[in-house]
Order: structure tokens, then C-alpha cells, then sequence
């Protein structure tokens, strides 16, 4: 799973903070070093209001329809790591309820820290679907890691391989870390959309992913 690459997650004491399997339905705590990330690449896609943490998190993921989404959500905070869920399928979409004293607020995880990522795989092609944490707001949300600095000149957001105007704008000053875009879809009717980055050098990535107006 590129930066989520899956760890060893092994049984242990409930109370400890260390990244064990918990509750028989997820992997979840605090990893001893943060696992190497891709140069490049999508770290989170979600939708989300949260202002503070609930004493249960909830955790959606719509649209997938039967098929199980792959749910992870990390934050270089203390190198927190949840994966392994075994969300439940209701109200068409997959939710987990988290309780979130076990080690968000236990440990001080900031709630804007998190990076919630999401996808269907099929014929070894991954469908990005968003992670609603709580209730969604009107936007979504698009983190992108890359350990050099870059520029990203070339932002855009297609269906079918017409470019949809947005509000997403090119970004000229070179950073590196996580970069968020921000994208209201306001009338874009649901389906299947496309992402692409290109830096200053040349270099791209383009993922896949759905979008719904119910889901906001």
C-alpha cells in the first residue's frame, strides 16, 4: 500500500500504546519508526468536519457497494497507524466506530493530523473511495507525500478525459512533506474521476477515484 505498506501486527496487552491488534477488528497504536514512504504519491482522500475528537470516532466509507474497501488511516504524529479494520457494511457504505480514548486522545494524536486513505482493488487496478470521518463537509480533501521539494504546475481533474473545472490550483513554490488540495465538486454528477499531478521535472501521478454528491 505505498507509505500504508502493511506491518507485523501482533497481539499484546490492551493497554499498551504500541501498534498491536486490538479488539479482534483492527491494528492500531504507535509504530517505532514511521514506515518509508514512496517519493511520490497519494496519502489520503477523505471528507470530513471533525473539530475535535467524539469518545467514538465514526468511520465511513460509501459507495464500494459489497466490496470490502481497504481502510487506513495514519498521521506522522508519533507515527500513529490504524489498518487491518474490519469495518461492517450499513446504511450503503462500510463504517467503523473507533473509540478514539484508546490512543488518539491518549497519546494526543492532533485530529487535523490524520490521513485517512481508502480503495477497492480490481484487476489489479485501484478505485480511491472517500473516508468520511464523522459527518463530510462540502469539499474533498487530497494529501500528497513526496520527500523532495517540488512544484506542481500541472493540477487536474478529468472524467472520461474532459478537464473539470475546479478550484484547484497550481503550486509554484517547491515544497516537500504533505501537500493538501482541496476540491469542491459543487454539480459534478457522480461517477468515476481522475487526479492528476505533474511536477516542474516532468514526473506525474494519476489515480482514480468516486464521487457522489450524496456522499457531502
Amino acid at each position: 500500500m505505498t507509505s500504508l505498506t502493511a506491518n507485523a501486527c501482533p497481539t499484546g496487552r490492551p493497554r499498551d500504546i504500541s501498534y498491536i491488534r486490538r479488539d479482534n477488528n483492527r491494528c492500531e497504536g504507535i509504530l517505532d519508526s514511521r514506515p518509508i514512504s514512496n517519493n511520490f504519491e497519494l496519502v489520503a482522500f477523505s471528507s470530513s468536519n471533525l473539530t475535535n475528537y467524539p469518545d467514538t470516532l465514526k468511520i465511513r466509507v460509501p459507495g464500494t457497494g459489497r466490496d470490502k474497501p481497504i481502510i487506513s488511516i495514519q498521521s506522522y504524529t508519533k507515527n500513529y497507524r490504524l489498518d487491518e479494520v474490519e469495518a461492517i457494511y450499513r446504511d450503503s457504505g462500510f463504517i467503523f466506530d473507533l473509540k478514539t480514548n484508546t490512543i488518539l486522545q491518549r497519546v494526543k494524536i492532533p485530529f487535523n493530523s490524520l490521513l485517512p486513505l481508502a480503495f477497492v482493488e480490481k484487476n489489479s487496478r485501484r478505485i480511491y473511495y472517500p473516508v468520511i470521518l464523522e459527518q463530510p463537509s462540502n469539499a474533498y480533501k487530497f494529501v500528497i507525500y513526496t520527500r523532495n521539494r517540488r512544484t506542481f504546475p500541472k493540477v487536474e481533474i478529468s472524467q472520461n478525459g474532459r478537464i473539470i473545472p475546479s478550484n484547484l490550483q497550481p503550486r509554484n513554490i517547491p515544497k516537500r512533506g504533505q501537500i493538501t488540495f482541496d476540491w469542491q465538486p459543487r454539480n459534478n454528477p457522480a461517477g468515476t474521476y481522475q487526479f492528476y499531478l505533474e511536477d516542474g521535472n516532468g514526473r506525474s501521478i494519476s489515480f482514480s477515484f468516486k464521487h457522489d454528491l450524496n456522499w457531502l
